[in-house]
């Protein structure tokens, strides 16, 4: 293995690792609203921990113009997330977020559901923008002339 291949391993590895470091943190605060039986706000955040890791694994921040559903679906396409799951997603965060309806464990459990679905399409394709596929070039030897 080349040293470029050997130190290339290496912080490739230490890249995915800090993504799964943020999804881990994302889960946890969704997870201390699971912890106080608060399904409601527990979705809520979970689009919050949706936007920042696609802000910082993407490069893709969401505009203040636009709707959740708007961003959503820009992540989607980018992430290669089919948009079923994305509409799913995203209708339980509205309904969570935008009505007084009650989001039951079950609810709450299918919104996880999804969200992890889309946090491992964001996260196959955050790798590939952290780290873009270098393709090796031949570089040419100089030859030096003689006088």
């Amino acid at each position: 293995m080349s040293h470029s291949g050997f130190f290339g391993f290496f912080k490739r590895r230490k890249q995915v690792k800090a993504l799964n470091q943020m999804f881990t943190s994302v889960m946890a605060d969704v997870r201390i609203f699971e912890q106080r039986q608060d399904y409601k706000g527990a979705v809520i955040a979970s689009f919050g921990g949706l936007t920042n890791i696609a802000d910082g694994l993407l490069e893709l921040a969401r505009a203040p113009y636009q709707t959740g559903r708007e961003f959503g679906f820009q992540v989607a396409d980018r992430a290669n997330i089919s948009h079923e799951v994305m509409d799913e997603y995203l209708t339980s965060f509205e309904i969570a977020r935008y009505t007084d309806a009650e989001i039951s464990y079950d609810d709450y459990q299918e919104a996880v559901q999804r969200l992890d679905i889309c946090f491992r399409g964001i996260r196959e394709q955050g790798v590939e923008v952290v780290e873009p596929a270098r393709t090796q070039t031949k570089t040419r030897k100089k030859i030096k002339k003689k006088d």
